[in-house]
């Protein structure tokens, strides 16, 4: 069921309830993947590598602490999981 502002903004723009809330949904898991991406990058450039792996691979070699990283490593994975979680979302609202 939807909320009488939704009714209100479909009658406005003459658009089905229905597809503004498929809408609205859509260009929330958009800004949603945006903040996720921009984080998981920051991360990333923090230690000049461009992917978890990378991050992985620096500490097997020494060249970093993994009790230093090990926070920054963890929001990492984190991250990389729910980007994932947030373009199935995405599909599924096409």
């Amino acid at each position: 069921m939807t909320s009488p502002l939704y009714r209100r903004v479909s009658k406005i723009f003459g658009v089905e309830e229905e597809l503004l809330e498929r809408e609205v949904l859509r260009q929330y898991v958009l800004s949603e993947l945006r903040r996720v991406r921009l984080e998981s990058k920051l991360i990333m450039a923090r230690y000049g590598v461009s992917s978890i792996e990378e991050l992985d691979e620096k500490i097997r070699r020494g060249e970093l602490e993994e009790t230093e990283v090990f926070e920054d490593l963890t929001r990492l994975d984190y991250l990389l999981d729910r980007e994932d979680k947030l373009k199935k979302l995405l599909e599924e609202l096409k």
